[in-house]
């Protein structure tokens, strides 16, 4: 369909030197662009070539403006399509025209009249860039969906408060280069690219400051993780095993995203324990499981001051509690445990039983689930252990031991 609208269009061109020369310009701000991308959290990019493509679409008839885009989503360099199979070039390239094509539906209501800064091209171009937008991102969200096996509109809620930045920073940009290109020419375009490019570099700096806060929180459990040889892995495995229950639930991505950072760091209050009560073989004195079941307080002392992790602190504190009120450190029943401390508590319980310890081996899969459903209503949320069961298969579990060694572990 892509291929057919695209060669359709270019055949109604009536070429001549100024659309070819506008064509190359713009055909190599739109390589340079695409090959410059930011990835998104859940799959996708973003790139500046949003800009560079919508202003084409205003500026030239439709054939010129759809050869742009086709020529940034094919002729892509670098390391974004090193070992890329041609065939998500192709897809790109089509998925630009189509948006494109279907944005430029709008400017049929300009009746021919020349670009330029008033209201009425204003309102046309942002409305073009709008629709551009959200076809784009149903387009990518609908194949990543497919691809992931995930909800395509779970993957677009996430993906679409990264994409609403992008075009607040863009498509004013846009809108500029079109009226200097239209005004001044090639030259004056030319020095517009540049901030255009800082623009995708402060996009890409946003991103990776909130990656580099997951790397934070995991660099500190590895601090944990080398006094406790028992918990290797341990907040990593239950940190997707959450991850997984979560998805399950259908919670928001920024609930998923905060449960994530509160169940790498449930057992961060470990550092405060000796490492000979931590290795300890045997079973535990009393006063030593007193020091132990402390670790759930000293973790949310721990956090409590860090901005950037959020009000964790009360799930990292609540993560031991029991279902039916025996837990510790504050002896909380059911909805009165934070929702988070209780996908913890299942995610942590199981990790436990499957993992070995001093004093006994490893269950397997079937074996840790039977046990699950034995405790459920007592010790853990029943309808959390239902869904745990639901979404976390043998293979699953699998495929986390396939990502790295599995260590061994254990749960206090």
């Amino acid at each position: 369909m892509a291929l057919t609208i695209w060669v359709l269009a270019v055949f109604q061109i009536k070429w001549n030197r100024t659309i070819l020369v506008g064509l190359l310009i713009f055909g190599i701000l739109a390589i340079i662009s695409e090959s410059m991308p930011v990835a998104l959290p859940k799959g996708g990019y973003v790139t500046v070539s949003y800009a560079v493509f919508i202003s084409a679409g205003v500026l030239f008839p439709l054939g010129v403006s759809l050869s742009v885009v086709a020529l940034g989503g094919l002729l892509v360099f670098g390391k974004v399509v090193a070992g890329e199979p041609i065939f998500k070039r192709i897809f790109n390239a089509s998925q630009f025209v189509l948006s494109l094509a279907l944005s430029y539906s709008i400017i049929g209501f300009t009746r021919g009249r020349v670009f330029q800064l008033d209201l009425y091209w204003i309102t046309i171009y942002f409305a073009v860039a709008l629709i551009y937008m959200i076809t784009n991102m149903s387009i990518v969200t609908i194949a990543l969906g497919t691809m992931q096996r995930k909800s395509p509109w779970s993957i677009w809620v996430s993906n679409i408060k990264w994409a609403v930045p992008n075009f607040m920073a863009l498509a004013p940009l846009g809108l500029l280069m079109a009226l200097i290109y239209n005004n001044y020419g090639p030259a004056g375009l030319l020095l517009l690219f540049v901030p255009l490019l800082l623009s995708r570099h402060a996009f890409q700096l946003y991103v990776d400051m909130r990656e580099n806060y997951l790397n934070t929180v995991e660099a500190l459990v590895q601090a944990l993780e080398a006094k406790d040889t028992y918990t290797s892995g341990h907040s990593a495995r239950v940190g997707k095993l959450a991850v997984a229950i979560a998805e399950g639930l259908e919670m928001s991505e920024d609930k998923i995203e905060f449960l994530k950072y509160a169940a790498v760091l449930h057992d961060v209050g470990k550092i405060g324990v000796s490492e000979s009560i931590l290795n300890k073989e045997g079973k535990l004195m009393d006063p030593e499981w007193k020091i132990i079941r402390s670790h759930p307080v000293m973790g949310q002392t721990i956090i409590k001051n860090i901005k950037f992790l959020f009000d964790i602190g009360q799930i990292v504190r609540h993560h031991h509690e029991r279902y039916d009120g025996n837990g510790y450190p504050d002896r909380i029943s059911r909805e009165e445990i934070p929702l988070e401390a209780r996908i913890i508590a299942v995610a942590d319980t199981y990790d436990a039983i499957t993992s070995n310890r001093s004093y006994r081996q490893s269950k397997t899969h079937e074996e840790a689930v039977k046990e699950l459903k034995r405790v459920a209503g007592s010790q853990l949320d029943p309808e959390l252990v239902e869904v745990f069961c639901k979404v976390v298969t043998s293979e699953f579990t699998s495929q986390m031991s396939n990502t790295g060694p599995m260590p061994i572990a254990s749960s206090y």
